[in-house]
């Protein structure tokens, strides 16, 4: 069941846009900024057109909802444009 929901059980070439954010891999959890990279990889092996990953220097986790927060906006914003 687990497996079922981890977000690497659901890569495929027509998942819809996806932005992953990160924090600082220097100050995260050791591996998250990687796990994060290893999913924005998988995506791109599978074909998948539209997977952004952006890494918030000098942010851990727990900072990051302040300026994660304009790049979200911006990436719906683009989407939105593109339909």
């Amino acid at each position: 069941m687990i497996d079922d929901m981890a977000p690497l059980f659901h890569v495929r070439k027509d998942c819809p846009p996806l932005l992953l954010v990160t924090g600082d891999r220097k100050l995260e959890m050791l591996g998250r900024y990687e796990e994060n990279a290893y999913l924005w990889r998988m995506m791109q092996v599978v074909g998948h057109p539209d997977t952004t990953i952006m890494e918030l220097d000098g942010y851990n986790h727990g900072q990051m909802a302040q300026p994660a927060h304009p790049l979200l906006l911006r990436f719906i914003q683009r989407i939105l444009k593109a339909e």
